[in-house]
């Protein structure tokens, strides 16, 4: 076992829908450490036994341990966090990722010390002083040294914090590409032969989003809008195919935001013979047919939207800044191309109708999709939904993956909700056998 070790605490539950990717914020950390000289191990859960795992980090003692938590991940990464403090008390236990962004102070009672934002800079230049230290670093006298650092001394309560810095593009170019050398690819592979004739592994090309929609969050990349350099990108690509995968899943926020990086990307792809099967999100702006195209002869198969309603009010309610005219002329310019599309709806948004939930479940029908995917609203936290909300269950489980479970006082009947999105979907597994 390594002196440091990453740990992703997801454990694969065959939840509906859902989609597994090797996490690429860990594989970029374990990358950076590693180029710094540091010993690393990454252990992920994902088709793992917990006390298989655990039984192994016992054994391997490291002398730091980070835990990266998602918001379905809390409960776990703190139970996780309490078991490795009693096995492992010798341990710098430390967390980071979305949640211990946005609530620091949720998971400063179980781990030594929280990072917040990226932490690219600041996580590996902390572990590489850490090791260097002869004896334990006084956190209080070095901290300012490491942006997005919280700390809280438990013998008197004081709270000592950084703030987190952004890369910049420059900065971002000038990474590693993500270490992937950690993960059963085989397994993740296996996954999505078995579901969807193929196995794309998961790339970042741009980082960042300058939308405001109500129900986004974006706690580590932000709104700062950057993208990577080409050369970078079609070097991870390569290493992606050398692991044996055959596409992609682009997980940047909006993929399309900047056209002539789509360009540029498309180009690569297809200069480099690469021959890959690509998928990415999108909004529905107006996108030249040129592009669309330039897209499908690349490799591009399936773009998903998030189209969330289909009423104009509900989405100027939602901040989404879009209409339903510019999704119904941007879907059917992708179907025209031999793009397909998947989109994403939420009904019972706190403001909107009975009326318009119905409108919004009509209008699904009639557009040319090849998936839907229909959710009631989900407050994140550090959302302006979720300041918005009232009655929030103070015990609602997070863990829930792709349920339709209200956890707060909704306006909205939860049955009636659960009952329409099921017909609605029945409707549309028809309208697609009929297509067949």
């Amino acid at each position: 076992m390594s002196d440091i070790v990453l740990v992703y605490p997801y454990t694969y539950k065959h939840a509906r829908d859902t989609m597994l990717f090797h996490p690429l914020g860990v594989a970029q950390l374990s990358a950076l450490l590693r180029q710094a000289q540091l010993d690393t191990s990454v252990m992920d859960y994902t088709f793992r036994d917990d006390d298989e795992v655990m039984d192994e980090l016992v054994e391997g003692c490291p002398k730091v341990v980070g835990i990266y938590v998602m918001l379905t991940m809390v409960n776990k990464a703190c139970s996780l966090a309490k078991r490795i403090r009693r096995l492992l008390p010798q341990a710098l236990l430390v967390c980071g990722g979305p949640m211990p962004t946005l609530r620091p102070e949720q998971f400063s009672p179980v781990v030594d010390l929280v990072f917040q934002g990226e932490a690219i800079d600041s996580f590996p230049r902390f572990c590489r002083d850490y090791m260097e230290c002869e004896t334990r670093m006084n956190v209080k006298e070095q901290y300012k040294h490491y942006p997005g650092l919280f700390f809280q001394d438990h013998t008197d309560g004081t709270i000592l914090q950084t703030s987190p810095e952004s890369s910049s593009e420059e900065g971002l170019n000038a990474l590693p590409i993500p270490d992937r050398s950690d993960y059963n690819h085989a397994r993740y592979q296996q996954f999505w032969q078995e579901r969807e004739g193929f196995s794309p592994a998961g790339i970042m090309t741009s980082y960042g989003c300058p939308y405001s929609c109500d129900f986004c969050s974006k706690p580590v990349f932000g709104s700062y809008y950057r993208r990577r350099g080409m050369d970078r990108i079609v070097e991870e690509i390569h290493d992606i195919k050398s692991r044996g995968y055959n596409g992609l899943w682009i997980a940047d926020d909006c993929f399309t935001l900047d056209l002539d990086h789509v360009r540029a990307f498309c180009h690569g792809m297809l200069g480099q013979g690469l021959h890959m099967r690509w998928t990415c999100l999108s909004r529905t702006d107006l996108i030249p047919r040129e592009v669309i195209r330039l897209m499908h002869k690349a490799g591009c198969r399936k773009v998903f939207f998030g189209l969330e309603s289909g009423s104009n009010s509900v989405l100027k309610l939602m901040g989404k800044n879009t209409r339903v005219e510019d999704a119904e002329r941007t879907l059917h310019l992708f179907a025209q191309c031999g793009i397909e599309t998947a989109g994403f709806f939420i009904i019972g948004y706190p403001g909107e109708t009975y009326e318009t939930i119905e409108t919004t479940l009509a209008w699904a029908l009639t557009l040319p999709l090849n998936e839907i995917s229909f959710t009631v609203p989900f407050p994140l936290p550090g959302t302006r939904l979720f300041q918005r909300v009232s009655g929030m269950q103070p015990d609602a489980d997070w863990s829930c993956e792709n349920e339709n479970r209200m956890i707060y006082q909704s306006e909205f009947d939860a049955d009636y909700l659960h009952k329409r999105i099921e017909e609605t979907y029945d409707k549309f597994t028809d309208k697609q056998r009929y297509k067949r």
